[in-house]
């Protein structure tokens, strides 16, 4: 009885195993897919990608976490404001399925940030009262949760090295900010090889514009 146990056992672990290590690989392959994007096109293939393995896996965030990634950097390549909102509205759709699987977690609230502070880009007369206050929200509660994570000086840097002057931003202002978020990312080290860590190339050459300057 206690052999037939054993065997039970040693099977479900096998196939746990086997299974974690499939899901693990195919998600780096999509990660993959992120890096190499050159289009709108290859970013909503990314989501896609990362769609089919969010329902294959129900209950793990970083899926869905990824699907929302992807819409929200597809934002910043789209020409038309109304397709800007289309897909930032699927980014946050699919951020609050992360959000009801993952509660309180850092990257969470950074992405969320992210996708405010690219709700405002897109009107920036009209939406800064309200997405401007929101994005800050979201990134104070993202440093409360993980004051090591990197990501959120990176994006709030990045929102002051695009603001005018005349409103509190440019390079000057944001150099503080990216320099803090340069040394966080030096002392970085993701909880494993599909966690979020990206930023840092962006960190650099932003700080490498401003010193040149």
């Amino acid at each position: 009885m206690k052999y037939v146990l054993f065997s039970i056992l040693a099977l479900l672990f096998v196939g746990n195993s086997s299974a974690q290590d499939k899901y693990e690989k195919t998600m780096k392959k999509n990660l993959a897919k992120i890096d190499s994007a050159k289009s709108v096109e290859d970013l909503i293939g990314a989501a896609n990608s990362f769609e089919r393995i969010a329902l294959a896996e129900k209950d793990k965030w970083l899926p869905y976490y990824y699907v929302s990634f992807c819409y929200t950097l597809a934002n910043y390549s789209a020409k038309e404001n109304s397709e800007k909102d289309s897909y930032l509205d699927k980014a946050d759709s699919f951020l609050h399925t992360a959000d009801s699987l993952e509660a309180d977690n850092s990257e969470i609230y950074t992405l969320r940030g992210m996708i405010s502070q690219s709700r405002m880009a897109v009107d920036p007369m009209n939406r800064w009262m309200k997405y401007g206050a929101e994005a800050d929200r979201f990134f104070k509660k993202a440093v409360e949760l993980d004051s090591l994570n990197p990501r959120p000086d990176y994006l709030v840097g990045t929102g002051l090295f695009y603001t005018p002057e005349q409103f509190g931003g440019g390079p000057k202002t944001a150099k503080p900010l990216l320099e803090k978020a340069l040394d966080k990312f030096n002392n970085f080290i993701p909880e494993n090889d599909i966690a979020p860590n990206w930023g840092r190339e962006m960190t650099e050459q932003m700080l490498e514009e401003i010193n040149k300057k």
